[in-house]
């Protein structure tokens, strides 16, 4: 896949984002009906940007467009 197509979808999921606030990795890539490798791809080029913030949730990745108050906790 070529810079061109992950710019490409970055921007769909960014504007998909501002729809739905949060979502989870497979439900964008099936909203947008994108692999789950072209997710993924777009996912990295806006988290590297600072675009988007992505956290685990049960074994889930959940992908939101601003960053949630966290409070950090150790053990």
């Amino acid at each position: 896949m070529y810079k061109h197509e992950i710019g490409t979808n970055a921007g769909r999921i960014w504007q998909a984002l501002k729809e739905t606030r949060e979502i989870t990795l497979q439900e964008i890539a099936e909203k947008l009906q994108l692999s789950t490798e072209d997710t993924a791809l777009a996912l990295g080029w806006l988290a590297r940007e600072n675009n988007i913030f992505i956290q685990k949730k049960d074994g889930v990745y959940w992908v939101s467009d601003e960053k949630e108050d966290i409070m950090f906790r150790f053990g």
